[in-house]
């Protein structure tokens, strides 16, 4: 069976009727010129979100964007698989929409069905979708954590250097400017 590629059609937004050609397995969409869809909206977050190719479908996947992204007017709250037709909206000015079908989710579900001798129930196609593993996001606190524990050693050990200078001063007796001054006496500076 011959693969169909899945596609993205801007509807709303810069340049109306642009298609996109979904031919990776991971797609980033965004507002930077990096990305694979590079949308040019301030409403756009730079790297908004990202669509990957499963066996189940695709699945869109919202990274985090300031004006969030949505499927048919629902703002996402978790990955979600794409079904033809789907208007996505990233932020409130674009809008595309995903042309496309899953060959093999159909012949997953409809394979089953014809096994059984009956239709595919919603149940069926839903368990035939796989959940999208999550991806692992950045890791910024654990940096923020050792810079701050940078300073707090640093902090503490000035903090014990004048320690340590305030004792010595407090202890010494009437005849410290005589101990601090013999060295330079040796080599024959006098103070």
């Amino acid at each position: 069976m011959a693969e169909n590629p899945s596609r993205l059609v801007v509807k709303a937004g810069p340049s109306p009727g642009t298609a996109f050609d979904l031919t990776k397995e991971v797609t980033l969409m965004g507002r930077d010129v990096t990305n694979d869809i590079s949308l040019g909206d301030s409403e756009v977050s730079r790297q908004h979100a990202r669509l990957t190719r499963t066996p189940g479908g695709y699945v869109l996947e919202d990274l985090g964007s300031t004006n969030g992204s949505f499927v048919n007017g629902e703002r996402l709250i978790a990955p979600r698989v794409l079904a033809s037709g789907d208007l996505l909206g990233l932020g409130e000015n674009v809008t595309l929409s995903f042309e496309g079908a899953s060959p093999e989710m159909a012949e997953t579900v409809m394979g089953e069905a014809v096994q059984h001798g009956a239709a595919p129930t919603p149940e069926a196609m839903q368990e035939a979708i796989p959940q999208p593993t999550p991806v692992p996001v950045a890791e910024a606190e654990p940096s923020r954590g050792r810079g701050r524990s940078r300073w707090l050693l640093a902090g503490a050990g000035c903090l014990v250097l004048l320690v340590v200078c305030a004792a010595t001063l407090f202890l010494m007796d009437a005849f410290a400017p005589e101990i601090l001054y013999a060295p330079l006496r040796v080599l024959g500076i006098t103070p």
